[in-house]
């Protein structure tokens, strides 16, 4: 924007008038000849000449061109004049100026504010209403400067716009009594643009919330992306390879959500974009496991213990606890498994987190039998999720005597552990031995 200097001075010389007077009505005026004599065609708000080339009265000039921009804007011709407050600043020597100048004229600011309540009076109903016909018309209009429209929701706009209006009418309509008609401003009773915009957001959003709901009903995961991706929605991060868990994920969370606020429960945008963070993360960390699944079935197959419990710690690899003491043991033991495996990539991560936890136990049950303490083999025989069968609670004791004499002959023999078919097959023996004794008691 010009120096108020200049701007005073290139509208008292007509040209940017007669710019603006090209702009919204060519057919009319010329490059040669740009002033109206009579000004008998613009009805609304008009300066007198000596108010232009005299500068007598350049707010009245500057308030016309306001009125005129607001008035276009209802035609549908030009954009509004965008209010700059805040936007444009002016030296403390520009102001000063300026009101020596309004001053020494005796001239009043005009009560921009107060426009749109003047020209109400000018512009028929038809004209001042922002939606009586054609309502996507109006709102596609590019000069209505309204953004995302989308004609199958054209009813859905004019009912959320018809019913905002009222509702702005009516809380106006306690305030029409006290204000005069030339002091009432038309965005009293009108819907602002920004209100308009704001409704055709809410219908967007509504519409695209509906649409993600008809995906999750029939659990369609490309319906669900393409919900998604909506402009409406504005959700960021959505991904291709994620549909699966979307779906898996929002179903789960509208459930819980209508089980606790009922049926009537709406999700919202920034929840729609919590869960898509969610399951970004959830995927990203089942993409690390399953690349450490890899990594592991790799390092048994390499056949080095050290190597093969580094990869099972890997906290990425989601599995039970692992003791680094026990490496031989799951070396040995993970390495037979993989050799019966009928998938081709190796155990999975179902079957490493079992086999992990079993042996883990055992390695602790070792250590227990290392104590020769009975009381803590019988604890860890009977809370362990070793699963052993055949467990009697009356031969326990018979079984802690027996793994702790086991658990010795082994070391001495150089054997690191007593795996788990190794206390099995103890705890069958000793059931078979006491069945024997029970029976020779009677025969």
């Amino acid at each position: 924007m010009p120096p108020t200097t200049e701007l005073e001075n290139g509208l008292r010389n007509g040209v940017y008038l007669g710019k603006l007077a090209k702009f919204f009505a060519p057919q009319l005026v010329s490059e040669k000849k740009i002033y109206d004599r009579d000004q008998s065609r613009y009805k609304i708000f008009y300066p007198e000449t000596t108010d232009v080339y005299d500068r007598k009265n350049m707010p009245k000039v500057i308030y016309c061109i306001h009125a005129l921009s607001l008035y276009l804007y209802k035609l549908g011709i030009a954009p509004q004049i965008q209010d700059l407050l805040g936007k444009v600043d002016f030296t403390e020597e520009e102001i000063s100026n300026m009101r020596k100048e309004l001053d020494k004229y005796g001239i009043q600011m005009p009560a921009f504010s107060k426009i749109g309540g003047i020209l109400a009076n000018e512009l028929s109903v038809d004209e001042a209403a922002c939606h009586a016909e054609g309502t996507m018309v109006a709102l596609q209009n590019p000069n209505a400067l309204l953004r995302n429209t989308q004609k199958p929701l054209a009813q859905a706009y004019q009912d959320t716009l018809s019913k905002a209006k009222r509702k702005k009418e009516d809380q106006a309509s306690g305030r029409r009594s006290s204000v005069a008609t030339e002091e009432r401003d038309v965005y009293e009773e009108l819907l602002t643009q920004q209100e308009i915009q704001s409704s055709v957001n809410h219908v967007n959003t509504s519409a695209a919330i509906q649409q993600l709901n008809q995906a999750l009903d029939v659990e369609d995961e490309k319906a669900l992306l393409a919900s998604l991706r909506l402009p409406a929605l504005g959700l960021v991060g959505v991904l291709d390879d994620n549909s699966c868990f979307y779906l898996e994920h929002f179903k789960s969370y509208r459930e819980h959500k209508v089980k606790d606020a009922g049926a009537s429960a709406q999700l919202e945008r920034e929840e729609l974009q919590k869960v898509i963070t969610s399951c970004n993360e959830i995927a990203e960390a089942e993409k690390r496991k399953q690349e450490a699944v890899v990594a592991i079935n790799a390092a048994i197959r390499k056949g080095v213990p050290e190597e093969t419990v580094e990869a099972l710690l890997n906290p990425e690899a989601q599995l039970p606890i692992v003791y680094h003491t026990a490496a031989s043991l799951y070396q040995a033991e993970l390495f037979s498994l993989q050799l019966g495996c009928q998938n081709k990539a190796g155990l999975t991560h179902e079957e490493l987190c079992v086999a992990v936890e079993m042996l883990s136990a055992v390695s602790v049950l070792n250590e227990v039998l290392d104590t020769k303490d009975s009381v803590a083999v019988i604890e860890q025989l009977s809370d362990s999720p070793l699963g052993f069968s055949g467990l009697d609670a009356d031969n326990l004791q018979r079984y802690a005597d027996t793994l702790i004499r086991l658990r010795a002959e082994s070391l001495a023999q150089g054997k690191e552990f007593l795996t788990w078919n190794d206390v099995q097959k103890c705890i069958d023996t000793v059931n078979v031995q006491v069945h024997e004794e029970h029976e020779s008691k009677y025969f």
